[in-house]
Order: C-alpha cells, then structure tokens, then sequence
C-alpha cells in the first residue's frame, strides 16, 4: 500500500472510530432536509451508477460523512463507489462491504472542502452489478446517516429511501452460440435488426473452458452516427461490454461494425447469418495471426 492510500486508510479508520465510540456534547450539528437516493432500474448483467444525495446542508458545514445501505444482494450488488459532484475533492469513499445486509459507505475530508450550508447535490455514487433476474426488485434502504462537522460532532438528516428494479428486454440481436474453430481476431461486417432494439451491451458468447470475450466494439452507419465501448477486463460478468449509455438500432436499418475479439470467441462459420432477429453477415475477420477470413461472424447478443 502507498502512502497516500494509507494515509487515506488511517484517516477513514479514526473517523469511523470516533463517529461510532465516542459521546458527543450537545452542541451545534450539520443536518440536511434529505439524504438519499431516487428508484432507480437496469438490466440484468450491466452495472448502474446509483447517486446518494444531499438536500440543503444547514446548520454546520459537513466534512464527514457515514451511512448504512441496505439491499437485496441476490438482485443488486455494490461492486465500487464513487466521489460525487459535492465531493469530487474529497478522498475517495470507503465500504465495508461484508455484511449480508448491504454495505456501508464513510468519506472524510477537511474544511477545506467542507460541504456549506445550502449545499444540495450528489455526494456518492454507488456502483450496483445487476445479478436478478428481469422483473426482480431490491429495496435500497439508508440507516445510521452521520453527518460529521468541522469539530466531528455529528448530525443526521432523513432518510430517502429507493427502490431498484430490474428492466425486462423487450427486444434483442442475438446469433444464438458459434461454433470451433476459434481464435482472437478483429471482425467487420453489417448487420440489420428487423424490429427496433434498444442496446445497452453486448454478450459474446465463448468457447466453453476459455476467456472468450470481445474488448472493442464499434456500430456506426451511413450517416455518421457511430457508437463505442471497450472492455473493461475480466471482473463481475466479463462476458458482456457495456455501452456509456443506451441507443436504438432501428428496425430495417442497415448497420456496420467492428468488434475486437480476445481469447476464444465462438464463431458462425459463414458468410451471412439470418436470425430471428434480423440479418448479420461478415465482411472480413482478420485474426491473431494475420490471416483474412470471409466467412467468420461473431456469436454475440445485443441487448
């Protein structure tokens, strides 16, 4: 561990120390008219950002701050969190994520940065894998809100609980699972949905016993639009990629792509493929080893 990371971890230890044993003297305190969350919703196998939010800071400024949130961890889980708009300054949050319940979040910083009074804003952003099922709901609960001033005496403010819903796909592009032989390679080719399909990411299915897994997607079509992602290494559900943010492939509209594939992806060994969802073909792969294949489609699902 570094300095700065154990300089940040001692700092968080004392806090979360003082905050829990220590008996304060009745004195002024920060408060807020709300810190919470809103409901919020995903699809299953793609990670949502989920903010925390304050409300009108009054009484004292806020330079600490610690909270329990409870939820359905077979439906959501909290894999990272991260600084928020009010607390970009701040070191970055700690949790505690062990307990069966849910996790808690405490961030620290000095009164050089303190939250002021009328501060209103996102102060963490909590980063749920979706692991339910479609149709499934977690509660997203908050308990124990500390509030901690520029001396550690500590406020509250209510609670704003939220509700977090898994999405159903109404639509998807999928080739169905490829076949051997496989190797990591780039693919270019085209395809056209025959219903509009709303896109958050991209499962590629693998070669079973491998790492098959794509680490570059691109979607563009003839009037400049274009899309992209990259893969964000082999953690939670590696098999999918996910896009910034959804976007619509039009039904009976034509679309290219380019998709950089690692390890063993499975393979349609053919030069056009019609699906159930629409049609998808290959212009060329060109794989590991530099050699071009005009029969080679990617087995991925768009959804």
């Amino acid at each position: 561990m570094d300095s700065n990371a154990l300089r940040v971890a001692v700092i968080v230890v004392l806090v979360f120390s003082v905050f829990v044993t220590t008996t304060f003297p009745a004195s002024p305190s920060a408060t807020a008219d709300s810190f919470g969350v809103d409901d919020a919703n995903g699809y299953k196998n793609t990670e949502v950002l989920v903010p925390v939010n304050i409300t009108n800071v009054q009484d004292e400024p806020v330079i600490g701050i610690i909270f329990d949130i409870a939820y359905d961890k077979s439906v959501i889980n909290i894999t990272d969190v991260q600084n928020g708009e009010l607390t970009a300054e701040w070191d970055k949050p700690y949790i505690n994520n062990d307990f069966s319940w849910g996790t808690t979040v405490s961030l620290v910083y000095n009164a050089t940065h303190a939250l002021q009074n009328g501060s209103t804003g996102s102060v963490v952003l909590l980063n749920f894998s979706v692991i339910g099922d479609p149709g499934e709901t977690s509660m997203m609960n908050l308990t124990d809100v500390q509030l901690a001033n520029t001396t550690y005496d500590t406020g509250t403010a209510p609670a704003k609980n939220g509700t977090f819903s898994i999405l159903t796909p109404t639509s998807v592009f999928d080739t169905g699972s490829g076949t051997y032989p496989s190797i990591s390679g780039i693919f270019y080719g085209t395809l056209k949905p025959n219903q509009t399909i709303t896109v958050y990411n991209m499962y590629t299915y693998s070669c079973s016993g491998t790492g098959g897994h794509s680490e570059y997607v691109k979607i563009w079509n003839s009037t400049g639009w274009n899309v992209t992602t990259t893969w964000t290494g082999y953690k939670g559900d590696w098999h999918n990629i996910s896009f910034n943010k959804s976007f619509s492939l039009k039904e009976n509209e034509e679309y290219n792509y380019t998709i950089r594939a690692g390890s063993y992806p499975l393979i349609h060994h053919i030069n056009a493929l019609p699906t159930a969802n629409g049609w998808i073909n290959c212009t060329n792969f060109t794989d590991a080893n530099g050699v071009v294949h005009y029969d080679w489609i990617p087995a991925i699902k768009l959804f």
